[in-house]
């Protein structure tokens, strides 16, 4: 059972939490709020998050790219704890369960299935569930060729936050994309720390993440072009939401209390290689937590 629970990866939900509470947050801060929609954008967020978690595990081991891994602890299937058709049948409940309750978020948010915004929302679903099983399963998923950083952005920024946001209020402020921009960097760099991490595994298991992109593009051997790359999205990030909170104020800048968390992580990917980034992880989403919390 605790493997399963492990398999799950019950720290990297704090980023769909995360995602969703800003997106929340910034609704609420204008006066649009509803606890049924947020219990259900909260268990749908949760659900999909965990339904990747379960399809990439079942990926990297079916292309045999975690059967070695010794750059984390082994999760179900690396440990036998679980044969690979129960495991199948995992997934599919958590499909069916994140399906459900995405169904039931829209029809609660919009009222209908045969509005313009429920159809939209009814695609965004089918597409981020597809997104979550195409990641590493296929003849070619994309997480094995570079495209997952795109993936994250898209799914925990604009589309969680700003949907998140037009779920509550009933209408989109186009100012929010500067958050949901800049969530989508940090949960990026989420992604991006466990590739620098599990860089030399990857690598000699030929899954062409983008931190592995970048050290063939720069002729560079190591993680030191994915490791520029985690600063720059973590600057990025920063840099928007200062934009975003100039025309509000101080109140604005309260994301501030964020940044000794990403600056402290910064520090420990810096001097780090390997098992020893592990560490750097829930300083990360930590900060990424105190940065949606900040917006209330």
């Amino acid at each position: 059972m605790w493997h399963i629970v492990q398999s799950l990866r019950p720290r990297t939900l704090f980023l769909s939490v995360s995602s969703i509470l800003t997106g929340v947050l910034l609704a609420r801060k204008q006066g649009f709020f509803s606890r049924p929609v947020f219990f259900f954008l909260l268990l749908t967020g949760c659900l999909l998050q965990a339904l990747s978690n379960l399809v990439n595990e079942l990926g990297d081991w079916e292309k045999g790219t975690d059967k070695v891994q010794t750059s984390r602890k082994p999760l179900s299937l690396q440990s036998n704890t679980i044969k690979e058709r129960q495991f199948k049948y995992l997934i599919v409940f958590m499909a069916l369960l994140a399906v459900g309750s995405g169904l039931v978020l829209i029809r609660i948010a919009c009222g209908s299935f045969v509005r313009l915004d429920s159809l939209l929302f009814l695609v965004a679903g089918a597409v981020s569930v597809a997104a979550a099983i195409l990641y590493s399963l296929g003849k070619k998923p994309y997480g094995y060729y570079g495209a997952g950083d795109l993936a994250v952005f898209l799914f925990f920024g604009p589309v969680a936050v700003a949907g998140s946001y037009y779920l509550m209020a009933g209408a989109l402020d186009l100012r929010v994309f500067y958050i949901a921009t800049a969530v989508g960097l940090l949960c990026t760099a989420v992604l991006n720390v466990n590739n620098i991490r599990d860089f030399e595994n990857d690598k000699n298991y030929g899954k062409r993440t983008f931190a592995v992109i970048l050290s063939e593009a720069g002729g560079i051997r190591g993680t030191a072009p994915a490791k520029v790359y985690q600063g720059l999205l973590l600057v990025c990030a920063l840099l928007l939401s200062v934009v975003f909170a100039f025309p509000i104020g101080r109140r604005g800048f309260m994301f501030l209390a964020s940044v000794p968390f990403f600056i402290l992580h910064l520090i420990w990917v810096k001097s780090k290689e390997g098992p020893a980034l592990d560490k750097a992880l829930p300083i990360l989403v930590a900060g990424i937590f105190v940065y949606a919390l900040s917006f209330l």
